[in-house]
């Protein structure tokens, strides 16, 4: 049968009404009569596969794997047991974030959970820690245990995903996105976002195997004979001159050009006719992040959020040491546009039937987008078609690999992974 997605949201706050309130409304989706009936054609994979138990909930539409997102409001391990218990034999997989959505429906307290279906899809979950120790070795050893027992390259006309999911706050999480990649290679489809916890920078959790975790990173490995695809845009533009990073410390640049970062930050807003002092700079690198020039022309954007002792900036990912940086600008028809973009990019390239998409878009993109983030959300719907389910949340952080190049980990980013029907 063809690949199909269902999914289900709920704004309860007691996890086990959450877990069933979002559970049923995605198996309601599955029982509709478009979707009851068996379709045939699909070829099982070479090697062992995921089966769920003969008691599957959605009858004919074989649940191959369910991705559940949620805000972090919730006891994270009353909520994984609550999720184990309606979804009995599904492998599941996800984490916390500052807001969870449903086609153009915000939560910014929720639940929402995805069901794909497919007889022939293959689905690996991997989940290792602590990242705050060796975020690489985390990401290694996800992704290892999410492919375990799968062949070393998708079987030929297969596609190949993997979605990292890692805690952003405890660790570096582009090295475990570095990890991940040592692993899966770049030849295969890349997309996920950093756990979160709204801001508040507390804890965060990831779920695999019917627990909660964190410190943390969970990889999902999906294998299917249908095309899946990403698209990332981020839609802002240089605003400054390239400046060389003449010290970085993990996620702070403390020097530019052998000067304080917030000192040359300060000059390049003031060449611009904008002044930044200490008390504004948060609200003004809201619309001015970092962005770290690539080949292909495109920007790695980095969200500096606070000027640390004596000058630096501290960063959501981390600065190469010796690399380029510019300030860049961005406006909400920007972000807009880049949401089109990326859900568009990602369209075309599956190139046929959309069973359904996941979107992670960054926390910092709805601060700048305030009431118009649902602009942003029946974007990502509309471009990638009325019928198609889509879900996502508001991540710390996201995982995608611009253009051709290698999987990185960004901030103010949309990555839409588009799963072929």
């Amino acid at each position: 049968m063809t690949t199909q997605m269902f999914i289900g949201a709920s704004s309860s706050a007691d996890p086990k009404k959450a877990a069933a309130e979002s559970v049923a409304a995605a198996l309601r989706a599955s029982a509709r009569p478009e979707h009851v009936a068996s379709q045939p054609g699909s070829a099982s994979p070479p090697g062992p596969a995921l089966q769920p138990g003969p008691a599957s909930p959605l009858g004919p539409a074989r649940p191959a794997f369910a991705l559940v997102l949620s805000t972090d409001q919730y006891d994270a391990d009353a909520l994984a047991a609550a999720v184990t218990s309606e979804l009995p034999g599904v492998p599941w997989a996800g984490c916390c974030t500052a807001g969870v959505f449903a086609g153009s429906r915000l939560l910014r307290q929720g639940l929402v959970v995805g069901l794909v279906a497919s007889d022939a899809v293959r689905v690996g979950v991997g989940v290792a820690h602590p990242v705050s120790q060796d975020g690489r070795r985390a990401g290694v050893l996800a992704a290892s245990r999410a492919l375990e027992g799968f062949p070393s390259s998708a079987a030929p006309g297969w596609s190949r995903a993997l979605i990292v999911l890692p805690d952003a706050l405890t660790g570096n999480a582009a090295d475990v996105v570095r990890g991940a990649v040592e692993v899966g290679g770049t030849g295969v489809v890349w997309a996920g976002g950093g756990a979160g916890d709204n801001l508040r920078f507390v804890r965060t959790a990831q779920f695999a195997g019917g627990r909660a975790y964190s410190d943390s990173v969970v990889v999902v490995a999906i294998d299917s004979p249908a095309r899946m695809a990403t698209g990332i845009r981020h839609g802002f533009r240089p605003y400054g001159p390239p400046t060389m990073v003449t010290r970085a410390e993990g996620t702070v640049v403390a020097e530019l050009e052998f000067e304080g970062a917030f000192s040359v930050y300060q000059r390049t807003a003031r060449a611009r006719g904008d002044q930044v002092n200490l008390d504004g700079f948060a609200t003004f690198a809201m619309t001015h992040p970092l962005g770290i020039p690539q080949a292909d022309g495109e920007h790695v954007i980095r969200d500096p959020l606070r000027v640390v002792t004596p000058g630096g900036l501290y960063c959501v990912g981390e600065v190469p040491d010796g690399c380029l940086i510019r300030v860049m600008e961005g406006d909400p028809i920007g972000l807009v546009s880049a949401a089109r973009e990326a859900a568009t990019t990602a369209r075309d390239a599956v190139a046929g039937p959309i069973a359904g998409a996941f979107v992670f878009d960054c926390i910092s993109r709805c601060m700048m987008l305030g009431d118009t983030v649902r602009d942003e959300l029946t974007t990502f719907e509309n471009e990638l078609g009325q019928s198609v389910p889509v879900m996502g949340c508001l991540t710390f952080g996201e995982v995608g690999a611009l253009g051709r190049g290698v999987p990185q980990f960004h901030n103010k980013t949309a990555v839409v992974l588009a799963l072929g029907a």
